[in-house]
């Protein structure tokens, strides 16, 4: 009878290790993602705006989900594109969620099932990182596809830390001066 105690507090015991070992590991994992504030300016030039913009949440690349409230609840609310970065502001109200371009790694089109809605709608799925870890964040824009598509193209243009707009610049210079 002692030995079953004995192994059934053994087993316990590392149970409970192991539960306070992946608390700490996903603490450390917030942290590193939303310790440190955003620095972006959502008063530049709207490229895109979208307002009753719907956001499907952020959740980690590897599928775990993200603990910040804000950043994971779906929600409606206005989204803008600037040159910086990606803005959503909640119907709720706060700050804006921010995205910087130069985070994004990729911007993908796809059709999913939207639980918000309740149907499949058109969504965008931004893949970038922050504090060293990969995210996913789906959003959708009235218009549908179109909308979703000239989003895509503006952050394309200006994702990462050498986007495409920085790249093709000298051309674009050259080829409007005369005789060029």
């Amino acid at each position: 009878m002692r030995a079953v105690l004995a192994v059934t507090v053994a087993l316990v015991a590392l149970i409970v290790t192991l539960v306070f070992a992946r608390a700490r590991r996903l603490k450390a994992r917030h942290r590193a993602v939303f310790g440190t504030p955003q620095t972006l300016d959502a008063g530049g030039e709207r490229l895109v705006e979208a307002p009753r913009a719907l956001y499907h949440g952020t959740r980690f690349a590897d599928g775990n989900a993200v603990l910040a409230v804000r950043w994971s609840e779906a929600c409606v609310g206005d989204l803008w594109c600037t040159g910086e970065g990606v803005f959503l502001l909640r119907e709720d109200g706060g700050e804006p969620l921010a995205i910087p371009l130069a985070a994004v790694e990729d911007a993908s089109l796809l059709r999913a099932h939207a639980p918000i809605a309740g149907k499949d709608l058109p969504m965008l799925r931004l893949r970038w990182r922050r504090g060293g870890e990969r995210l996913s964040t789906e959003i959708s824009l009235p218009g549908g596809m179109a909308n979703l598509e000239k989003l895509r193209r503006e952050i394309h243009l200006r994702q990462g830390r050498d986007g495409a707009a920085a790249a093709l610049a000298p051309f674009l210079e050259r080829g409007s001066e005369p005789g060029k």
